[in-house]
């Protein structure tokens, strides 16, 4: 099984529905995007799809035992808590669990996943440090890693890019656009809308409990959209690196 399938699917938190009869099929080769504004239901969409809090419907994801689940998903969640005082290669290797016998130790595809992990987020000089001593983008770095070594065929990752500088933030979308390119399924719920524009082939807004737009970046983010949407004025332009999106204004 490869991609997610959504099909009329509902979250509930207490009496209300966060989202409502949601029907969206993801599919490999795909980065998308899950954008809308603030308590649009992005993070529950994708929890809830996970199997991590109740939910109406169906989804491809929630219904798998959580071992298999291991080995076909990695979660990045929004909130980067590094909890125990591990090296960075320690933890980062964490994400070979799934693909571990219990008790076994790493066979060699398992640290030749590690090193590549490392290199891909560029922490090679980083290896052997202390985890929780690092900066809050650096232990972000090491957790995105750390998913990146669990080698699976879907990647979904909440707000990857917050905390982290403009240069690492670029390099993690063009990590990320990568890993679509080679045939995996990336999902990723973003604020920042250029960035959206610019590496994911795809964006889904959420907006009032539905699905207000799914399609390329050019033809979802439009002046009109994002006014209605997210209450902005924005400034939407064409470069040969792809679409540009800058917001100038509250409406």
């Amino acid at each position: 099984m490869t991609g997610l399938t959504l099909k009329d699917f509902s979250v509930a938190r207490g009496p209300c529905d966060v989202l409502r009869d949601i029907t969206l099929s993801v599919g490999q080769g795909e980065c998308l995007g899950l954008l809308g504004p603030n308590g649009a239901g992005k993070t529950t969409l994708m929890r809830a799809a996970l199997g991590l809090m109740p939910h109406r419907g169906v989804s491809s994801l929630s219904s798998l035992p959580p071992k298999e689940r291991a080995t076909i998903v990695a979660w990045l969640p929004q909130t980067r808590e590094i909890a125990w005082p591990v090296s960075v290669e320690t933890l980062i290797a964490l994400g070979r669990l799934p693909h571990l016998a219990p008790g076994a130790s790493p066979a060699p595809q398992d640290k030749a996943a590690i090193d590549a992990a490392i290199t891909r987020m560029g922490l090679e000089s980083f290896r052997k440090r202390i985890a929780t001593h690092l900066s809050g983008g650096e232990q972000a770095r090491v957790l995105i890693a750390r998913a990146l070594a669990q080698e699976t065929p879907i990647l979904m990752v909440d707000e990857p890019a917050a905390g982290l500088d403009p240069a690492h933030q670029i390099s993690l979308m063009q990590t990320l656009s990568a890993q679509a390119r080679n045939g995996d399924t990336v999902i990723a719920s973003m604020h920042d809308l250029g960035l959206a524009a610019r590496f994911c082939t795809r964006l889904v807004v959420l907006w009032h409990g539905g699905i207000a737009a799914d399609g390329p970046p050019q033809q979802v983010l439009t002046p009109e959209l994002l006014a209605k949407v997210f209450r902005i004025r924005a400034h939407v332009t064409h470069h040969a690196d792809g679409p540009i999106v800058q917001p100038v204004g509250v409406i």
